[in-house]
């Protein structure tokens, strides 16, 4: 089967299954320049096949995740009534995603931007199915009032979480109005109560803009932001990339990966919904998130083997999900 054959499946499920798309939507793709020429192809080929009016929006990479896009592309998206975004720079932790969801307009703000990611791994999972996991996850989160986050690497962080309305778990699955997700489907997540966050996380394998790490990252946590980073040349790398970065060192997310297809690969797009992982964020926790910090950017990091405790509950541990 050809790379375009198997890329337009994938695009055909998520305009006609996972977004419900209907004859006569607008359906607009944004893209960036260095996204996949197949990808924004086949997804304004599906929505043509159903009826549907898709409109392709190119721009200029960002030069960080979290940065907002050009004007127009904010203003089209608003007025559009499906998204699908597949740029190299995440646009889910932005105001203009905001901005499209309080107008009405459903989708996904952050979605794998070279072909193999819509061919392979995470991408291929049932979105409908990790649903289900997904909620029962978002229920035991909304309960929480405190979270212990551990990780053989180090990580040993404690934050408050009561209050704070989990987000993510509609697992790529958009069909009503202002719902919005990320692909690859596949992890719940919310941003810990601001100030609350103590301790060490030690990010493994990847991080947003920064990419692979050849050793981890550690940021040492005070009162809700990370006031100090130890590592490699990669740690000096994301102190020069926020510096002078308002609130990009707020700690905006805690994230828990519940995809079994998810592949240990190169972005952390698909990284961090590995299933029994966690990706925890500086930055950004604004935006409809549900958080108060608004920042210009928001950076996930990637934390393995992971055990998370709610009110003293294991609810992840050895690579399982235990709600």
């Amino acid at each position: 089967m050809s790379k375009t054959v198997e890329v337009a499946r994938t695009a055909y499920r998520v305009i006609a299954d996972y977004m419900g798309t209907k004859p006569g939507e607008k359906v607009v793709i944004v893209v960036d320049t260095r996204t996949s020429p197949s990808i924004p192809e086949m997804l304004a080929a599906a929505a043509h096949s159903i009826g549907a009016d898709p409109v392709v929006v190119m721009m200029t990479p960002r030069a960080k995740s979290g940065m907002e896009p050009p004007e127009p592309i904010t203003a089209a998206m608003v007025k559009a009534d499906v998204v699908i975004a597949a740029a190299s720079r995440s646009m889910y932790h932005i105001e203009a995603k905001n901005l499209a969801k309080l107008a009405g307009a459903r989708g996904v703000f952050n979605a794998p931007f070279e072909e193999d990611g819509w061919m392979n791994g995470a991408m291929t999972a049932d979105f409908l199915e990790l649903r289900k996991l997904a909620e029962r996850l978002r229920d035991r989160l909304a309960r929480g009032k405190r979270a212990h986050v551990t990780s053989p690497a180090g990580t040993d962080v404690e934050m408050v979480i009561e209050g704070r309305k989990p987000v993510g778990w509609l697992t790529g699955v958009c069909r009503n109005r202002g719902e919005v997700s990320a692909y690859p489907g596949g992890e719940v997540s919310l941003p810990p109560l601001e100030g609350t966050t103590e301790g060490r996380v030690v990010i493994e394998h990847v991080m947003t803009d920064i990419g692979r790490l050849a050793q981890p990252i550690t940021w040492i946590v005070e009162k809700g932001e990370a006031v100090r980073f130890e590592g490699g040349v990669e740690a000096l790398a994301l102190e020069a990339h926020i510096e002078g970065v308002k609130n990009a060192r707020n700690i905006a997310e805690l994230g828990i990966g519940i995809n079994p297809m998810s592949r240990l690969i190169g972005g952390i797009t698909e990284v961090k919904k590995k299933l029994g992982t966690a990706h925890m964020a500086l930055g950004d926790s604004a935006a409809g998130y549900g958080g108060k910090v608004t920042s210009d950017v928001h950076l996930d990091g990637m934390i393995l083997n992971v055990r998370i405790e709610v009110d003293g509950e294991v609810i992840a541990e050895n690579g399982r999900i235990l709600v």
